[in-house]
């Protein structure tokens, strides 16, 4: 298991070296659920424009989770853009599935998250249905991986097949609350027509957590590494549990 861990160590940080979409509220979520679990969160993102005559990207995006039990949390989020004007983006519900807890001699963690997304005016609807992982391991060091398969429908605009994104994250608790780590996302595009690496959107970047005032905060740059993706990703985020 120790050598299967460092495999997956490897892998990931050699991904790294290689992140969505301008104005990322997304994370590297984990499985985890544990029973009467409550919260509310607040995330601010801004994508600066790359070139003259773009304009800025901000996302303000909130949400509340509640736990129903050890393996099921739901989740309601609300998001919205602002490129020159504050416009409502979407509205999403979320389920979490820990079909897989880690044992107490064990590191590793699994989950099936089901998402469904209403997006404003003609803008396509969204299913999602997210694999995520989660490795514990010595000396506070986390890693996290996801695969997410998404479809789009009731619009005419809305694409055929199915998109493919993933997500990794490695994350260290380094002392006096704060936790450090690295994340990257994927988006790849619909299936049989990925295209080129410079078409799809990819970002990296360093992230900083810690606690103040009994709230927990994350403040996270994201590089984009693609031509599919502005070029930096700022966000900011602050989680109050109950």
């Amino acid at each position: 298991m120790q050598r299967f861990s460092t495999y997956v160590l490897g892998v990931l940080l050699l991904g790294l070296s290689a992140g969505s979409m301008a104005s990322n509220t997304s994370g590297v979520h984990g499985p985890s659920v544990k029973a009467g679990e409550k919260s509310s969160q607040l995330r601010i993102a801004l994508s600066p424009s790359d070139e003259d005559g773009q304009v800025d990207n901000w996302a303000y995006r909130a949400h509340y989770q509640h736990a129903f039990n050890d393996e099921f949390r739901g989740r309601v989020i609300l998001q919205y853009r602002d490129r020159g004007d504050l416009q409502f983006e979407y509205i999403r519900a979320e389920m979490l599935y820990n079909f897989k807890k880690k044992e107490v001699d064990g590191m590793w963690s699994s989950g099936l998250r089901f998402d469904i997304r209403a997006r404003r005016s003609d803008s396509p609807e969204e299913f999602a249905v997210n694999w995520t992982n989660q490795w514990d391991l010595s000396n506070g060091i986390r890693l996290r991986g996801i695969i997410i398969s998404a479809w789009q429908f009731g619009s005419d605009n809305a694409d055929d097949g199915t998109a493919l994104e993933t997500r990794f994250g490695v994350s260290k608790k380094i002392g006096n609350g704060l936790t450090i780590g690295m994340e990257m996302f994927n988006d790849y595009g619909t299936i049989g027509e990925f295209g080129s690496f410079n078409s799809q959107s990819h970002q990296i970047g360093p992230m900083i957590g810690g606690t103040i005032g009994g709230m927990k905060y994350e403040f996270r740059y994201l590089a984009g590494v693609s031509n599919g993706t502005r070029d930096h990703n700022l966000g900011l985020r602050f989680n109050k549990s109950f």
